[in-house]
């Protein structure tokens, strides 16, 4: 059997191909990248331009004609950072879905850590010992502390080198006074996870992505040392990478690309790259750095041949036949995501602390979790009317322990998490009675707000609190330091709700 993973990344849009064996080892048919820069821009204008749009689609009609002329079965591809913060992201993907067929899973940060660290345990040999991974991608930092099959720490830090160099004003060649403003940042945003990670201990320290072993491999060459045939298990000291970012740092964008080992497509950003890493490895005191070849396509293979070899979730341990049967349809759909299930928990901490407005109970409370933890399904049949697709499955799923009832609601919920407003015109809707349409409006109106705080599906919000004074619920949140992408697009989610408990609803930090 050949599979074929694509990862659709802020910077990069890479594809392996592998013919898998019967005992699930695979062997690596092809490879292809384009530095497609999908993501530039975007943090500061919160949209792909028109050229990442059309350069990613070239590409990936490209990608999908390879994988047929070598007899790929099954292609699993995921997007990232850039597709799930982009105001224009769904769009992007219903042009994939429409010009070639693919139908893209859009991860969050903490999934994409996760698959990057199983990639890494698999290249590396990772058994039981303690391993600090790091991939610096264009939009986003994935952090995992892990131990064999144990992850005692995943975070997606939004430090990414073309988030960096969106964001900020970055002379060229850079200022000193920039330099120590952009390290300053960098440490305020993760000396935190930083710390924890150090705190579990760890043993060694890898690193992944291009920016990474680009890095890497230029340090090697700045030695004066022979190529590597390949960066995987090859070591760099901290204080040679140090050494490379002042002098990258000095260059200008013409300058780095002559760079041995750098080059022309990452000029642009790899000097804040190396900033970036720099500052990471002192704040985890480590002095060396292993580097890794496998990344997150490799981690999208293993892990679904994991799930084909395991037919089941460690989530589902201990769930009864209702929550089973609806973990199970989700897990058929690849939505067993870290990221739905914190969409679950965000509305039923909306759910909690609104009972005094609506009034119900453990029921309808259970309804709207697996509303929640559903709401995805409908992306893997296609982009345009997800949700009316989730409603579909849901439907003709025959979930275990539900009454037709409870499905339809839970159906009706999801079908209106997003888009239309539930209206007597649509004919389930105007089946129900006065009571139950009430209901499906409310969950279907908080579950629209607990999607747009996790907008970029990175898990960012971690406390919810509401408040309801005179015509007005007070939603505050808390948790990283910039929630500017989730508040915006919960605000934008939150007329429905309004509708629903009767009041303006106010969306704020903490």
């Amino acid at each position: 059997m050949k599979l074929a993973a694509i990862d659709i990344g802020t910077n990069s849009i890479h594809m392996i191909v592998v013919d898998v064996h019967r005992d699930h080892r695979f062997d690596v048919v092809d490879r292809a990248k384009s530095m497609v820069k999908l993501g530039a821009g975007m943090f500061r204008a919160r949209r792909l331009t028109d050229r990442a749009i059309e350069a990613g689609l070239e590409t990936l009609r490209r990608y999908t004609k390879l994988a047929e002329s070598l007899g790929v079965q099954e292609i699993l591809a995921v997007a990232t950072s850039a597709t799930r913060e982009a105001e224009n992201g769904g769009e992007f993907l219903t042009r994939v879905f429409q010009e070639t067929g693919l139908t893209p899973r859009v991860i969050s940060g903490m999934e994409e850590a996760r698959l990057i660290f199983r990639a890494v345990r698999d290249a590396l040999h990772v058994q039981d010992e303690r391993t600090l991974v790091l991939d610096i991608g264009g939009g986003s930092v994935e952090t995992v502390v892990g131990a064999g099959d144990e992850l005692l720490l995943t975070e997606s830090l939004r430090l990414g080198v073309q988030r960096l160099l969106d964001g900020r004003e970055h002379p060229d060649p850079m200022t000193t006074k920039q330099l120590h403003l952009l390290r300053g940042y960098i440490q305020g945003a993760a000396a935190d996870t930083m710390s924890r990670a150090h705190a579990l201990g760890f043993k060694r320290v890898v690193g992944t992505s291009g920016t990474i072993r680009t890095l890497g491999e230029a340090v090697n060459l700045a030695a004066g040392a022979t190529p590597w045939r390949t960066v995987n298990a090859q070591v760099v000291r901290r204080k040679a990478l140090r050494e490379l970012s002042k002098k990258l740092v000095a260059l200008d964008a013409a300058a780095r690309a002559r760079v041995p080992g750098i080059g022309p497509e990452r000029a642009d950003a790899i000097h804040l790259g190396a900033v970036l890493l720099v500052e990471l490895l002192e704040l985890a005191q480590a002095d060396e750095l292993v580097l890794c070849d496998a990344s997150l396509r490799e981690g999208i293979l293993l892990d679904h041949l994991d799930r084909i070899a395991t037919h089941g979730s460690a989530a589902w341990a201990g769930a009864d036949v209702r929550r089973r049967s609806v973990l199970e349809l989700a897990a058929r759909f690849d939505r067993d995501d870290p990221a739905d299930r914190h969409v679950a928990a965000l509305a039923l901490m909306l759910f909690d602390q609104t009972t005094s407005l609506h009034g119900y109970g453990a029921a309808e409370r259970e309804l709207l979790e697996f509303a929640a933890l559903l709401h995805g399904v409908g992306q893997h049949i296609g982009f345009p009317g997800n949700n009316k697709h989730a409603a579909y499955v849901i439907r003709n799923a025959r979930l275990r322990g539900l009454t037709e009832h409870e499905i339809e609601l839970v159906a009706l919920a999801v079908r209106y998490y997003r888009k239309s407003f539930p209206s007597p015109k649509h004919r389930r809707f105007r089946k129900l009675s006065r009571d139950r349409r009430k209901l499906v409006a409310l969950l279907a109106g908080i579950l629209r707000v607990a999607v747009g705080l996790d907008r970029g599906r990175t898990q960012q919000v971690k406390r919810i609190e509401c408040t309801a004074a005179g015509d007005t619920l007070h939603i505050r949140v808390s948790g990283a330091s910039d929630l500017e992408l989730e508040v915006y697009a919960a605000r934008q989610r939150a007329e429905l709700l309004s509708r629903t408990v009767g009041r303006t609803v106010v969306i704020q930090t903490a």
